[in-house]
């Protein structure tokens, strides 16, 4: 059985470094990608396995293609591409310009969006599984105040999940968003309740199974609401 190929972006530090870790430990091999080369080369060098560290700046379309090219010319497919790089993003939105907006959305969203689009050809090729790493400040049911670009964007991440799984329907690849929950990182500060342990646990448990699972938000391995 071939070992799965398996990108993740915004990897050098928090849930992002920590899910590969475990997949790097599972036995698959990894590209661990960040903006900085350095610092995936750093993080990359802290793990066991099979782990390549990639330069990736999931808002530049040439990074993206580049980052494509790599996978085709070092590894030949790609099986999962999981969309973990994020901001946060505060400011409320009644005060937000839509330049605000826009810097929040070009990582969290449209990052997610172009750097799919770029590695679809090969995920179709390997019948693989995207993987968006969203919140459940995101889910519509609990819009409530604060972190308000934050959670739009999420949101927007997790109606396009649900709108390319369905076009993706009978390609063979698969598209889900994952909530970590409340994980103490950088980001999610020290007062969260999860460690990145905990929060790297479902993605990668998705990663590595071939479960017919697309269109759905997953948390601790259940699906929950929109």
């Amino acid at each position: 059985m071939q070992k799965k190929i398996i990108l993740v972006t915004g990897a050098n530090r928090g849930i992002g470094k920590e899910i590969c870790r475990q997949l790097a430990e599972s036995d698959a091999s990894v590209l661990l990608s960040a903006r900085d080369f350095i610092k995936a080369k750093g993080a990359a060098s802290e793990m066991k396995g099979r782990v390549t560290p990639v330069q990736l700046d999931v808002t530049s379309p040439e990074s993206a293609e580049n980052v494509v090219n790599t996978i085709k010319n070092e590894f030949g497919r790609l099986d999962v591409l999981i969309n973990n790089a994020g901001i946060i993003g505060k400011k409320p939105l009644a005060e937000c310009a839509v330049d605000d907006l826009k810097e929040v959305f070009e990582v969290n969203y449209f990052g997610a969006v172009r750097l799919t689009k770029a590695c679809l050809p090969l995920l179709k090729q390997s019948q693989g599984s995207i993987i968006n790493i969203s919140s459940g400040m995101g889910a519509l049911g609990d819009l409530t105040g604060g972190y308000g670009p934050y959670r739009l964007s999420k949101a927007h991440l997790n109606a396009y999940t649900i709108l390319l799984a369905n076009e993706l329907r009978g390609s063979g690849v698969r598209a889900n968003a994952v909530c970590p929950g409340w994980v103490k990182t950088e980001m999610g500060g020290a007062g969260a309740t999860r460690t990145v342990e905990k929060g790297a646990e479902t993605p990668v448990w998705l990663a590595l199974e071939d479960k017919e699972i697309t269109g759905k938000f997953i948390r601790d391995k259940k699906i929950i609401s929109w």
